[in-house]
C-alpha cells in the first residue's frame, strides 16, 4: 500500500490534538505534561482525557519518539475508556483513538489499519446508542479514507452502494450522520456530474424529514453539491468587512479575485500568508484582489491578528454574540466549506476557475492573469494539509 497518502491524512488528523494551541509560527509552547504513561491513573473520563491530550501535545522529552509516544497514548486511552462518563467524552475518545491509530499507520505500521477498524466495530455495539452512532460513522470514515487508493470507477461504484444503504436506512440521526460523511467523500470521485447528483439526492432524502437538525444536514448536503460544481460557475460572497460594511461582491466584477476561507487558529491557513502577501503586492495594482473569509467564533481575534500580521486585503468576518461559531458562516454553510485554508479564484468575468488555489497553483493561474506582469524570481512556501473541522 502507497504510504504518502497515510502520511497526509495523519498529519490532518493529527492536527486536532493541537488545537487550540498557538498557530503555527508563533513562540509559545505548551508546558511540559507532568504525567507519563507509567504513573497514568486518572480519577476520571475527562480528567484522563485531558491529561492523554497534555501527554501527546508534550515535546519536552526528546528521548520518547513520537512513534513511542502514540502508542502510550492508546494505552492510556485503554483506561480512560474503562471509566464510567456521559457520551460526549466517549465520542471524543473514539476520535482521539482514530487518529493515534491514524497516526501510527502513516508512520508504516499499517497493521493499525485493522486494529483502528476492529476497535471501532466493538464500539459500534456499546450501548449508548450515540457512542454506538459516533463509532458507525468513524468506521465509515476510515472505509472512505481507504477507498482513495482504489481506481475511480470503484470508487464510484462502493459509493454509489454506500448511498442506497444510507437511504434505506431509517431516517434519523444516525442515518444523516452517515449520508453527510459519505457526502464530504464524494470529492475522490473525478466525474463532478457524478457526485453533484449523489450529493443531491441525499439532500433530497433528508429534507423530507420533519426533524429540523435533519433538514439542517440536508442544506448542508447541498452546500457541498454547490461547491463541487462551482468550477466554471458564478460565485456569491456575502457579509460584513470589518469595518462593519457590507461586502460589495459586484464591485469585484473586471478583477481576479482570490476567496480565502481561513482562521487565526488555522495553521495551514497562516502558511499561506507570506506568499500570498508577496503576491499581492505584485499583483494588486493589475487588478488582483484578496478577499479572505474568516471562521473564526470572535471579531476580535480576528481584528488584532490582521493588525499584528498586517494583512492589506479585504477581511470578512461574520462573527457576533458568545454563542457564534465560526464554521456557521453563510459563506462557509452555501459552499459545504468543512476543510480550510479553501481558497477559490475568481475570473474577472465571476466565474470561478480553480477551487484549490494555494502555493504554486495560486502562482500558475497569477501568471496566466496577468502575462505581461513581471514578477520577481522568488517562490512561495506551502504545505498541503488542511484543518477540518470534524
Amino acid at each position: 500500500m502507497h504510504r504518502g497518502w497515510l502520511t497526509y491524512i495523519a498529519a490532518l488528523l493529527l492536527i486536532g490534538l493541537s488545537h487550540g494551541l498557538p498557530a503555527f509560527g508563533e513562540e509559545e509552547t505548551p508546558p511540559p505534561s507532568t504525567v507519563t504513561a507509567e504513573d497514568f491513573q486518572p480519577n476520571s473520563f475527562e480528567e484522563g482525557l485531558t491529561q492523554v491530550e497534555t501527554y501527546l501535545r508534550d515535546q519536552s522529552d526528546k528521548s520518547v519518539s513520537t512513534q513511542d509516544r502514540l502508542q502510550q497514548g492508546l494505552k492510556m486511552l485503554d483506561q480512560v475508556w474503562q471509566l464510567d462518563s456521559a457520551a460526549a467524552p466517549k465520542k471524543k475518545l473514539i476520535w482521539m483513538r482514530f487518529s493515534l491509530r491514524m497516526g501510527l499507520a502513516g508512520m508504516g505500521d499499517e497493521k493499525n489499519l485493522d486494529l483502528l477498524a476492529a476497535e471501532l466495530k466493538k464500539a459500534s455495539e456499546h450501548e449508548d446508542a450515540e457512542v454506538s452512532a459516533e463509532a458507525v460513522n468513524a468506521g465509515l470514515t476510515l472505509e472512505m479514507l481507504l477507498l482513495r487508493q482504489q481506481p475511480p470507477q470503484q470508487r464510484l461504484a462502493v459509493l454509489k452502494e454506500k448511498a442506497q444503504e444510507i437511504k434505506a436506512m431509517e431516517t434519523g440521526p444516525l442515518s444523516a450522520k452517515l449520508g453527510m460523511t459519505l457526502v464530504k467523500n464524494l470529492e475522490i470521485v473525478p466525474d463532478k456530474d457524478q457526485a453533484a447528483l449523489m450529493t443531491d439526492s441525499l439532500a433530497s432524502h433528508f429534507a423530507k424529514s420533519s426533524d429540523e437538525s435533519i433538514q439542517k444536514i440536508a442544506t448542508d448536503m447541498q452546500g457541498y453539491a454547490r461547491r463541487i460544481n462551482l468550477k466554471g460557475n458564478t460565485m456569491r460572497v456575502v457579509g460584513k468587512k470589518l469595518d462593519g460594511s457590507d461586502i460589495n461582491w459586484a464591485s469585484y466584477k473586471g478583477k481576479f479575485v482570490l476567496v480565502d476561507f481561513w482562521a487565526t487558529w488555522c495553521g495551514p491557513c497562516i502558511s499561506e500568508f507570506p506568499g500570498m502577501k508577496k503576491l499581492y503586492e505584485t499583483y494588486h495594482e493589475h487588478g488582483f484582489e484578496i478577499v479572505g473569509i474568516s471562521l473564526d467564533d470572535s471579531k476580535s481575534d480576528v481584528e488584532q491578528f490582521i493588525a499584528a500580521r498586517e494583512i492589506p486585503w479585504t477581511i470578512i468576518c461574520n462573527a457576533h454574540g458568545d454563542d457564534y461559531q465560526g464554521f456557521s458562516d453563510e459563506n462557509a454553510r452555501y459552499y459545504g466549506i468543512n476543510a480550510i485554508p479553501q481558497m477559490i479564484f475568481v475570473g474577472q468575468d465571476g466565474i470561478v476557475i480553480d477551487t484549490e488555489a494555494r502555493g504554486e497553483r495560486l502562482e500558475e493561474l497569477l501568471a496566466e492573469a496577468f502575462p505581461d506582469v513581471e514578477v520577481p524570481q522568488e517562490t512561495t512556501e506551502t504545505t498541503t494539509t488542511n484543518v477540518v473541522t470534524e
